[in-house]
């Protein structure tokens, strides 16, 4: 009787991890990056104002916030990786493409305004365009790749190249660099110890601003069991990125009234 609790134990231990508590994990390192640089840097060091960055950050209490604002984001560094791993999951698994697409352009006009409230003070901001954009574009690259290959290797890598420079273009978050972290995903979806280490080391090299430390999304990564979980959190995670921005943003607002 002991020695089966200990093997139902140890079943229970190697379980892994499943889609939706990795998106949970990115959701939570994505709240990180946000309140590093929508509550602090652009909030309490009101980043946006260069006069006022430039006095708040020669204050010791100012270098304070500023060293909790880095943290935060080498945290949320490890989100993008995460979201761009599940992306390629939902493509290889989803039944109606038409759907998956139409909800992640959807979210991303949603969550424009929010986007450019909370990142720069204003309804619109055509330079720059929130993650959820780069998401669709993704899933985009992923179909045109998938159907390039039925003629040739090389006219895959050229689709994937016509749509980073599509994602460069409207300036999209993580831009031409994302897609290719996605594309190569996609494409290592057949290895999966070439595409945790070769994943490891573009979004290392993505976030060397941050010490590399979007490699350490791919430790939980490697622990994906290829379930979606029991809970029913697909909508959740598209409400969610629109609207914890717009209330980031009404916070800085209201407490810098």
């Amino acid at each position: 009787m002991a020695k089966a609790a200990k093997l139902e134990f140890k079943k229970r231990r190697l379980r892994g991890l499943t889609g939706n508590e990795l998106k949970l994990i990115a959701c939570l390192c994505m709240v990180c990056d946000h309140i590093g640089y929508v509550l602090i840097e652009n909030g309490v060091l009101y980043g946006r104002n260069p006069d006022y960055w430039a006095l708040a950050i020669a204050t010791p209490e100012g270098q304070h916030w500023l060293l909790a604002a880095k943290v935060l984001r080498i945290i949320g560094s490890l989100a993008f990786p995460i979201f761009a791993y599940m992306l390629v999951e939902g493509f290889l698994h989803t039944k109606n493409l038409r759907n998956y697409l139409r909800n992640l352009l959807l979210c991303a006009l949603v969550s424009e305004v929010p986007f450019d409230l909370a990142c720069y003070h204003t309804w619109f901001y055509p330079f720059y365009q929130n993650v959820c954009f780069t998401l669709f574009l993704g899933v985009v690259t992923m179909w045109l790749m998938k159907k390039a290959m039925r003629i040739s290797f090389v006219l895959s890598l050229l689709a994937a190249a016509l749509m980073a420079g599509a994602a460069w273009l409207i300036r999209c978050d993580y831009g031409a660099v994302g897609i290719g972290l996605i594309a190569l995903l996609w494409l290592m979806r057949k290895d999966h110890t070439a595409q945790m280490w070769l994943g490891a080391v573009l979004s290392g090299l993505q976030s060397v601003a941050y010490y590399c430390a979007a490699a350490l999304a791919f430790v939980p990564l490697h622990f994906y069991n290829g379930r979606r979980g029991t809970a029913p959190l697909k909508y959740f995670f598209y409400l969610f990125y629109p609207l914890h921005l717009l209330a980031f943003y009404l916070l800085v607002y209201l407490t810098n009234r």
